[in-house]
């Protein structure tokens, strides 16, 4: 089994810093909303947000962070196996995408998913098809 080697090793870890992060940011905003929803504490924006919401529920919004938070920084995990890195930017940047819809992490984390997805992404060799036909084509 052949394995694919990434390019620059300096790239690749901090596309896996800013994913972690990310994650991590994404993860406590979620945390928070479940603490805040569980406490009943109303802080002055935080009661606009809930009336702008009208009637989403916030404990669910915080459940649906925490989830999005965990696939980013298990998308960071995946950067790491070289085999896997594609997969890995590619999960990144789409739950960061999503995250938006339940507060982006406190907007940074979706930022910091973004970047680190395609700082991964561009890291990542692109197989050339052309290649395969040219040798097909010498025979």
């Amino acid at each position: 089994m052949q394995t694919r080697q990434i390019g620059n090793q300096k790239q690749v870890s901090q596309a896996f810093i800013l994913s972690t992060v990310s994650g991590a940011l994404i993860l406590l905003q979620g945390a928070l909303r479940v603490i805040r929803s569980q406490w009943g504490l109303e802080l002055g924006i935080g009661e606009f947000r809930r009336h702008a919401l009208e009637g989403a529920d916030y404990k669910i919004l915080g459940v649906v962070s925490v989830i999005i938070g965990v696939m980013v920084i298990a998308g960071a995990f995946l950067l790491k196996k070289p085999s896997w890195a594609r997969h890995g930017g590619i999960t990144v940047i789409a739950f960061s995408v999503l995250s938006i819809f339940a507060g982006g992490g406190f907007i940074v984390g979706l930022i910091l998913g973004v970047i680190g997805g395609v700082l991964a992404l561009s890291n990542y060799p692109i197989e050339s098809k052309t290649k395969n036909s040219s040798q097909k084509g010498n025979n």
